[in-house]
């Protein structure tokens, strides 16, 4: 779609499919061999499972309860294609969102590639798809990949659009996409409209937006979207849509519900998030800052698409470093400009590069030489002597200590080269042996304190017959333990009364207790108890039998 026929390179094409392929293969490697790591995953993909298994495809359950907080499309697309597979898995319920991150790549590339040639266009794809946040995100259960994957193309083809007096379909699939992005996650999905306003009017082109077919575009989201409504209505009522929609808009834009945080939030963040190409953000903005009455139009244009957005979610109440993930297109396309500049020769001096590098270099050298040294003592602090050599977690400190120490070291030996590829390469490297050394070893290990399968599974091996299931904690952030056994909760309390009374029970039951210590804070242990502890994330949890 964004492919133009008289602009088509064959050579090119097949450069960007190759990359495409390679990034689909570095995130699909060995993700299968660690679970789904809670609260998100676990919870999507029991959404997901419930509406294969338990037919709501209009309305997203968990626990055979409505699921208020999300919209149903993504966990839609989730289900269909495990049942085109045959089977629900943890690599079929990721698999769709490396899809679209890889999809997205490719497509960056090209298009980028298209308008400022092939250099540009691969830098951009390598430097999206090496970037921290991207690549973590786009290997887990997640909303925000499948988001900016519509709203990404939807901005470019506004962009576009622009341009073009003769037709309006760039129009109408860019609402299209908006309009399924809305599906996916929230209205947040209209942000290419707000940055396509506020470009035409920086740039004192506001008599192109005539060129974008408004009323087509705004019936094909309203098509789109109001038939999702209108069933809701049907199946749920007003109720559904006025907890989902209207509060959850408000209530996340003001920041009474979500993550609030501070309006610097994203700047403080951002540069954390989106290593290792955040190195280079200061010298980069400087440079396009100096080149800013001569920079190419669509650079321009992801100027603003960057920082529009960039302000406009740091108004927004509710922040989380993923929502950020609709600034990392554009982000990637600068830094590959920026980049390029060097390799055009219109950079003679290689400071802005190397200086950064050096800084990186060092820093990481001294949390690798810290963590060497440290890393024993931090381990001991936070789980047993037995914990630490069952989990191999000496194992995850010595390796992550190597590589920062590597890495670092080929940071600083980059203040010597005289070769902007080599930079790049050095940079590069860094992500890719980061992801490689997640998944074969970081990942495999830190699972045991991290996936809900194995609590799950020793549920299932407690539970006798029908015995009633009850949960005392967060019903959003524990739900996920179904995925895995299938078993639905018959209760789940919110006071220590409630959860008294299911104890007393004659019959035996079963207790999930996501809060250990408040727990052993109100309630004596019985003998007649069987307990099971466990760490998940943060959380360090019980699975109690009472045999009455």
């Amino acid at each position: 779609m964004l492919i133009k026929r008289v602009n088509y390179d064959k050579k090119f094409l097949i450069y960007v499919l190759l990359l495409t392929v390679i990034v689909f293969s570095l995130y699909l490697f060995n993700i299968w061999n660690y679970d789904l790591w809670s609260p998100d995953e676990p919870r999507y993909s029991e959404v997901a499972r419930e509406m294969l298994v338990e037919g709501n495809w209009i309305i997203p359950h968990l626990n055979q309860e409505i699921y208020y907080e999300k919209p149903p499309l993504f966990f839609g697309i989730i289900a269909a294609f495990s049942a085109l597979v045959g089977k629900m898995t943890v690599t079929t319920v990721r698999l769709p969102g490396i899809i679209l991150g890889s999809l997205l790549v490719g497509l960056l590339s090209y298009y980028y590639g298209s308008k400022l040639g092939r250099r540009v266009g691969i830098l951009t794809g390598i430097g999206l798809a090496t970037t921290v946040n991207y690549f973590w995100y786009a290997m887990r259960v997640n909303l925000d990949i499948p988001l900016i994957f519509c709203t990404t193309i939807a901005m470019i083809l506004l962009y576009e659009q622009l341009e073009d007096k003769d037709s309006c379909w760039k129009s109408c699939l860019a609402f299209l996409l908006m309009g399924a992005a809305s599906l996916v996650k929230s209205p947040v999905a209209l942000l290419p409209v707000v940055v396509i306003l506020i470009y035409a009017a920086l740039t004192k082109e506001l008599a192109k937006l005539k060129n974008i077919a408004w009323i087509r575009g705004v019936l094909y989201f309203a098509v789109v979207v109001g038939t999702w409504i209108a069933l809701v209505f049907k199946v749920a009522g007003y109720n559904y849509f006025k907890v989902t929609v209207l509060e959850q808009l408000f209530e996340y834009s003001t920041g009474t519900q979500g993550h609030p945080n501070p309006f610097y939030y994203y700047f403080v963040n951002f540069p954390i998030e989106a290593l290792p190409w955040t190195i280079f953000l200061i010298p980069a903005a400087c440079y396009l800052w100096k080149k800013r009455d001569t920079l190419p139009k669509i650079v321009g244009f992801n100027c603003i698409w960057f920082l529009s957005i960039l302000i406009i979610l740091s108004f927004i109440g509710s922040k989380r470093g993923v929502y950020l993930l609709q600034v990392y297109p554009a982000f990637a396309l600068l830094i590959a400009w920026y980049f390029s500049e060097f390799s055009k020769k219109k950079l003679e001096s290689l400071k802005g590069l190397k200086i950064p590098a050096l800084i990186f270099g060092i820093f990481i050298l001294i949390v690798g030489v810290f963590l060497t040294l440290q890393g024993p003592n931090l381990l001991a602090k936070g789980f047993s002597s037995a914990m630490i050599q069952k989990y191999g977690f000496t194992t995850v400190i010595k390796s992550l200590s190597l590589f920062l120490i590597i890495e670092g070291l080929l940071f600083i030996s980059l203040l010597v080269q005289k070769s902007n590829k080599k930079v790049f390469i050095v940079t590069v490297s860094f992500s890719l042996v980061l992801i490689l050394l997640m998944k074969v070893i970081i990942m495999p290990k830190v699972n045991l304190v991290k996936s809900e399968r194995y609590l799950a599974e020793d549920l299932v091996s407690l539970r006798i017959a029908n015995e009633e299931v009850a949960l005392w904690g967060s019903h959003n952030n524990d739900c996920g333990f179904i995925f895995y056994n299938g078993i639905y909760y018959d209760d789940i309390f919110e006071t220590k009364d409630e959860v008294n009374k299911f104890l007393k029970q004659k019959s035996s039951v079963i207790l999930i207790v996501s809060e250990a210590d408040e727990f052993y804070n109100y309630f004596k242990i019985k003998d007649n108890w069987i307990i099971k502890e466990y760490i998940i994330g943060s959380n360090n949890m019980l699975l109690i039998k009472s045999k009455n």
